[in-house]
């Protein structure tokens, strides 16, 4: 009577299965790697500089480069530069600015779930994405700008960030949407919501002052691609990476929550409508396809 056996495995059988399990275990964490979200330069004009983390050395940036979490970006001064992400936000760079890309978190969809950026000195503007704004509204992600003095948690959908790391003051502006700005006074958190057209300031160890519209003159300072500098500002665009302090991602998440939850409503600005400002590039970004916002490969 027939009966059914397990066919035992000669020699060469097991050979190849022993391969094909090798090569199972070698591609598993390469196809980890191939998803780890990155920006990509979408415009760069100057010399704009950045070191990947665990990369020895600074990188000349070009167009279609790309950043990933952890790496360190300086725009020398008359240069500037556009970062895409995965999901089409944009973080732009004015001169004299230095940040790090503290957190960048994207689903195999791209759609954001955490991109934190820390500014160490100089100027940057958010603008969040249609669509993670919607996200962000339902807050099933986060997207914040911390300096060394204070956390914006960006509602949506742009924001610009100063800071002046001579005096240790920092200055927020929305033009669109709103962000909710905390800061830490004698142990306390201190919160206030700006919407469309209101800036706030935040001076070294003090609460962030009462949203208002800003001055002609705070507009033209915040929208301009210029960003002043002085010593103290030239010594933090040069410093070694190991003296730039930067808060945990986990800890900025937790800011983040805390701030939101504990967050005034916005009120809407008493002068006209949001502010438009020109745009801190002043070159236009080449047009990108899928291919280009899509995980490096």
């Amino acid at each position: 009577m027939y009966s059914w056996k397990r066919p035992k495995m000669g020699g060469i059988a097991l050979a190849l299965l022993a391969v094909v399990i090798g090569i199972g275990i070698l591609v598993v964490p390469a196809v980890e790697a191939q998803q780890q979200a990155s920006a990509l330069f979408s415009v760069v004009t100057g010399n704009v500089r950045f070191m990947n983390k665990g990369d020895a050395s600074w990188q000349k940036a070009q167009v279609g480069m790309r950043v990933t979490e952890g790496a360190d970006v300086v725009a020398e001064p008359g240069s500037n530069a556009e970062l895409r992400l995965p999901d089409g936000s944009t973080v732009l760079v004015a001169e004299n600015t230095r940040f790090i890309v503290n957190k960048l978190d994207f689903d195999s969809q791209n759609r954001m779930k955490e991109s934190f950026f820390h500014l160490a000195t100089g100027k940057l503007r958010a603008i969040v994405s249609k669509a993670a704004a919607s996200l962000v509204a339902a807050r099933q992600n986060n997207f914040a700008i911390t300096t060394p003095t204070a956390v914006a948690a960006v509602r949506g959908t742009t924001l610009y960030a100063i800071f002046d790391s001579a005096t240790g003051s920092t200055s927020f502006m929305c033009t669109e949407g709103t962000a909710v700005i905390q800061v830490m006074v004698n142990g306390r958190p201190q919160t206030v919501t700006i919407s469309a057209g209101q800036v706030t300031t935040v001076a070294s160890g003090q609460a962030p002052s009462a949203p208002a519209p800003p001055t002609p003159a705070q507009q033209a300072a915040i929208t301009s691609p210029n960003v002043a500098t002085t010593g103290a500002g030239t010594s933090v665009l040069n410093a070694p990476v190991t003296q730039i302090s930067v808060p945990s991602a986990a800890s900025v998440t937790v800011t983040v929550q805390q701030a939101i939850a504990a967050a005034p409503p916005g009120t809407p600005p008493s002068t006209a409508p949001a502010l438009a400002g020109p745009p801190i590039v002043t070159v236009q970004p080449t047009p990108l396809t899928a291919t280009d916002l899509s995980p490096k490969k």
